[in-house]
């Protein structure tokens, strides 16, 4: 059943909210010597908890049921599926870094088990609430009110909103985050399988930490050969966006040639 735009953003506006309400709560309940680390996998995991009910409240009151998007007996298979994909979308993304900013990959000698395993948790909990936020109930009804662009471009808008609010610099929010958004709507119109979606999301923020970024949770080090100039910074999300567009455009076509009405 069809419900209205006032509805489907107001299932939107509590998304956001709670993913800052996640970091206040953590702030509360995590002691700060426990350090960075804890807090932010903490965060992640109570993000996800908020998300997950919020969804699940809206799916029972709307009639509808997990199944809906893929969750089920066989859900594991597109899990695996979808972390092989994001890893090697993560991969490939070192290309556009190398090219702007040649690099070598060298061991990490400050990995520590234990900032790696809250590290995972962490991208493991920030990735199913992302996705269950944005691609599933409220994706799905505004496909069914408003068509498959305001179904794409509604959730990037609040996506890219909360990451800059968050922190990420606006022209990386709108040319990766926002590239990003559209690809992981465009991967579930094709697939219909949260699984899928965010296991390829997880996938792509664990090979970001072991090949991309340098803590004390990353397996690996960029060592790069030169020093990364801020205005070098552009080239190189613009390359990750134009590998997040074709993969966006390849499931375009893989939904718009497989497409039925819903039933």
């Amino acid at each position: 059943m069809a419900r209205p735009l006032t509805h489907i953003a107001g299932y939107f506006v509590l998304v956001a909210v709670m993913a800052f309400g996640g970091t206040f709560i953590a702030a509360l309940v995590v002691p700060a010597r426990l350090g960075p680390s804890v807090a932010w996998f903490a965060k992640c995991l109570i993000v996800m908890c908020l998300v997950v009910a919020l969804t699940w409240v809206y799916l029972r009151r709307a009639g509808l049921g997990w199944r809906r998007y893929g969750v089920g007996r066989h859900a594991w298979r597109y899990g695996w599926a979808g972390l092989v994909a994001g890893l090697a979308l993560a991969a490939a993304w070192s290309i556009p870094v190398f090219l702007v900013v040649p690099f070598h990959w060298a061991a990490n000698e400050a990995f520590g088990w234990t900032a790696f395993a809250l590290g995972t948790g962490a991208s493991f909990g920030m990735g199913i609430a992302e996705e269950v936020g944005y691609r599933t109930y409220g994706m799905d009804r505004l496909l069914n009110v408003s068509g498959p662009l305001a179904a794409l471009f509604v959730p990037t808008a609040v996506f890219v909103g909360v990451h800059v609010a968050g922190g990420v610099p606006w022209l990386a929010g709108l040319l990766v985050v926002g590239s990003s958004s559209v690809m992981y709507g465009c991967l579930m119109l094709a697939t219909r399988s949260l699984p899928f979606v965010a296991a390829f999301h997880i996938a792509n923020n664990l090979g970001q930490d072991a090949l991309l970024r340098t803590s004390s949770g990353s397996l690996w080090k960029p060592v790069f050969h030169a020093d990364v100039a801020t205005a070098s910074q552009p080239a190189i999300w613009l390359g990750m966006m134009v590998l997040n567009l074709l993969v966006a455009g390849a499931a375009w076509v893989v939904w718009r040639r497989t497409a039925r009405p819903d039933t």
